[in-house]
């Protein structure tokens, strides 16, 4: 199957747009995943897939840990702005009220719920890395209903360019 293709059918498979963020110690990124599901209740994990080019993946294998921040209907806004590509010396969250989460990842203030994950598997698969995390803590922020993808305009595979954050 083509990617064009592919990515026209994937428009019929809903799923929910978050907000993963990454890092700890002031060295920090935050990126919008649509690809998240739980895989395990006991104990509870969840798995994102993040592009093997991202250079979130870096922060990820360093920090070992993330959080997933569930985005509501009419935030699309903010899916937008952490969907983009980051410049050399931007700070995505600088802008955008968060508090820590226990792991020292940000829990965004405007996020429905959050999901504070250690990772426990890493598998690569095509172009994506498979992480599953380990859900350490977790809580319901606002009331609403969540954004997903089928609240979303289209669905299409950016490359990012593999550059280093990390010293």
């Amino acid at each position: 199957m083509t990617e064009p293709k592919f990515a026209q059918e994937l428009v019929k498979l809903a799923n929910v747009v978050s907000v993963v963020t990454v890092g700890r110690g002031g060295v920090e990124n935050g990126l919008t995943v649509s690809w998240v599901t739980p895989v395990s209740f006991e104990p509870p994990q969840l798995l994102i897939a993040l592009d093997k080019l991202h250079y979130s993946v870096e922060f990820l294998d360093s920090t070992k840990s993330f959080v997933v921040n569930l985005l509501a209907k009419g935030q699309q806004r903010i899916a937008a702005h952490f969907a983009r590509q980051s410049f050399a010396g931007e700070e995505k969250l600088e802008k955008i009220a968060t508090h820590e989460a226990p792991s020292g990842a940000a829990i965004l203030s405007e996020a429905i719920a959050y999901y504070d994950c250690e990772v426990v598997g890493r598998v690569e698969s095509g172009d994506h890395i498979l992480f599953i995390g380990q859900i350490h803590d977790a809580g319901v922020l606002h009331d609403g209903e969540v954004l997903t993808t089928a609240d979303w305009t289209s669905y299409h595979k950016s490359r990012p360019r593999k550059h280093s954050h990390l010293g």
